[in-house]
């Protein structure tokens, strides 16, 4: 018995050391990442993100502008088509004389960097609304926020203008106003340009011109000079002013009234006519007495300054007896070969006192000597005749008077028999500052 327990004993020992010698699991390295392969690009022109958005070629309107009006942001998924799109939305507003643009892959191969390419319109003017049931800051204000391009000033072409017209056609609808809108390049003040939009229909014209606190001056006198300058011309305010002060203003400085104004101007409805009556009313000013004149920049080459220019001091200033004396001084530079003399006449007004003080700015520019002197018309007899007679030799400095003061002694001295007309003729060589004379005989 003993002998079997011991025997049980030894074989649950030996079970026990053949389970704890069974073979362990091998640990297997782990396995690596499985990598993604970078997403291939799509097929040319097809869409993807836009990652950068520039635009090139433009100098007056923002790029932020153009992109708006384009149509495109970055971030937005866009291809082929879409550029198109952009591209006619430009072309569209009339602001740009070319566009184009180009895109390509980036550089991390996620979207596209996109250039637009663009071409200004040359020429842009402000732009001016009249006679429209709307504030000039009401109207800008709209066209601002329809458009993103919209600015002080803006191109005269066709699809631009008509652009405008329509937006603001649609703003005035609002308002329960539905008559024909135009807009168009028009003449302001002296010699600008601006773009206008008002009614289509023709403006008025001006019937009659009254002036009414005149001052020491008739107002028939203004109504005279204004006649022939305003009777029956389109009224346009600006327009009108400038004729008031190249017309009326002169009228006034002659008497020494330099300070004249012209306040109000206002216009109704003729009745007889289908213009416009025009009332200015003036503002005369006090007469203000020539106190000082000076000169100024290069001194006359023969006589001085006082003797030509002949004006009085303490008296009231005439502006245009200063206007003639100006033109005394430069003809006088003219005679001595300065042909491209210019010329300021500044004012310095003393308000207080009344009192205005007028120096003459002469600037002469370069010195023209004597060329060719050419002579038509006569033989070969009489020719040299003439050819001794003529006072100016090559390289002296030209007198603008002289060639007909020339002939003047030629017709007076009866030089030539049957000789039924002289004339001169100059040609003025800007390369060499030479002037070469040609002399008809009976031609």
């Amino acid at each position: 018995m003993r002998l079997v327990s011991l025997m049980l004993i030894l074989l649950l020992s030996a079970g026990g050391s053949i389970a704890q010698t069974k073979a362990r699991p091998r640990k297997t390295a782990p396995k690596p990442a499985a990598t993604t392969a970078p997403a291939p690009p799509p097929a040319p022109g097809a869409p993807w993100p836009l990652e950068t958005l520039t635009v090139q070629g433009n100098q007056f309107y923002k790029a932020a502008q153009i992109l708006a009006a384009a149509g495109l942001r970055v971030g937005q998924t866009a291809g082929q088509a879409d550029f198109e799109a952009a591209r006619d939305r430009l072309v569209a507003t009339g602001a740009f004389d070319n566009v184009g643009y180009h895109f390509n892959p980036a550089k991390d191969a996620k979207g596209y960097d996109a250039v637009i390419e663009v071409s200004e319109m040359g020429q842009l003017y402000p732009l001016r609304f009249e006679d429209l049931p709307a504030s000039d800051g009401e109207l800008r204000a709209w066209l601002q926020q329809k458009d993103p391009l919209f600015g002080e000033k803006i191109p005269a072409t066709k699809p631009e203008l008509d652009r405008y017209v329509r937006l603001i056609a649609e703003f005035l609808a609002a308002r329960n106003y539905h008559e024909p809108i135009g807009g168009k390049l028009a003449p302001y003040a002296a010699s600008d340009l601006i773009i206008v939009f008002r009614p289509a229909k023709a403006r008025p014209n001006v019937s009659r011109v009254k002036f009414t606190n005149t001052g020491d001056l008739p107002a028939g006198l203004l109504q005279t000079a204004m006649y022939g300058v305003a009777i029956g011309v389109p009224y346009i305010e600006p327009l009108f002013r400038t004729l008031l002060e190249t017309t009326i203003r002169p009228i006034y400085e002659a008497r020494g009234m330099i300070r004249v104004a012209f306040p109000k101007v206002e216009t109704q409805p003729s009745k007889d006519t289908d213009g416009v009556d025009v009332t200015v009313q003036v503002e005369q000013g006090p007469v203000y007495k020539l106190e000082h004149v000076g000169f100024a920049g290069a001194d006359p080459p023969r006589e001085p300054f006082a003797s030509l220019a002949k004006l009085k001091t303490g008296q009231a200033a005439n502006f245009d007896d200063a206007k003639a004396a100006q033109e005394r001084i430069a003809q006088s530079f003219r005679r001595s070969g300065y042909l491209k003399v210019t010329s300021e006449v500044k004012r310095d007004v003393n308000d207080a006192a009344h009192t205005v003080d007028i120096t003459f700015q002469m600037s002469p520019g370069p010195l023209f000597t004597q060329g060719k002197l050419e002579i038509a018309g006569l033989d070969l007899v009489s020719e040299p005749v003439i050819r001794k007679m003529w006072g100016l030799a090559p390289g002296k400095p030209f007198n603008v008077e002289y060639p007909d003061h020339f002939l003047a002694r030629v017709k007076q001295d009866g030089v030539f028999d049957n000789l039924k007309t002289m004339r001169s003729e100059t040609k003025v060589n800007a390369g060499d500052h030479t002037v070469d004379v040609t002399l008809y005989f009976n031609k």
